[in-house]
């Protein structure tokens, strides 16, 4: 299964504009046009965009930010944050000669953002994730949530902070 095309952009005007001509582009996208870890839901993903005319390529520069559910790595429970992220990548216009991986405007004039923004949301996830900054976490002895009621095992558990 390839990847699904989320974002396409138009770049066409910018074909007939001299150099350093730019286009803004705002929009809003579900998240489900992706396909992410299950522990990851993305709900929305809202993003400003800004193209520039350049000499043989056009650079796409992009702010977003996505609403996400994730999943506390104390407790265990889901819960709701937004993350924001940028990207800058080059676009070129002409095909010959480029590798495959280069990115390109393609035949209709079109540049796909969905690559570089799946790739750029998963960078910008921290690689701990925590429901509340003061998360009891889960007793290791009896595995109730402290979060929601506290344990009566009588086990002093250590959760490291």
């Amino acid at each position: 299964m390839g990847k699904k095309k989320m974002q396409l952009l138009s770049v066409k005007n910018l074909y007939r504009q001299d150099v350093g001509a730019t286009e803004k582009f705002d929009f809003v996208e579900s998240g489900e046009s992706f396909d992410f870890p299950e522990a990851i839901e993305v709900s929305e993903i809202r993003g400003k965009v800004t193209v520039f005319r350049l000499e043989d390529t056009v650079a796409v520069s992009g702010e977003y930010s996505a609403d996400l559910t994730l999943i506390c790595d104390r407790c265990l429970d889901n819960f709701e944050t937004t993350v924001e992220f940028i990207f800058e990548r080059e676009y070129t216009l002409d095909r010959k000669g480029e590798s495959e991986e280069s990115l390109y405007v393609d035949k209709r004039g079109d540049v796909d953002l969905t690559g570089p923004i799946h790739d750029e949301l998963l960078l910008a996830i921290p690689t701990q994730n925590f429901c509340k900054a003061d998360c009891e976490g889960i007793c290791q002895g009896c595995g109730q949530n402290m979060n929601h009621e506290k344990c009566t095992c009588n086990i002093k558990s250590e959760i490291t902070k």
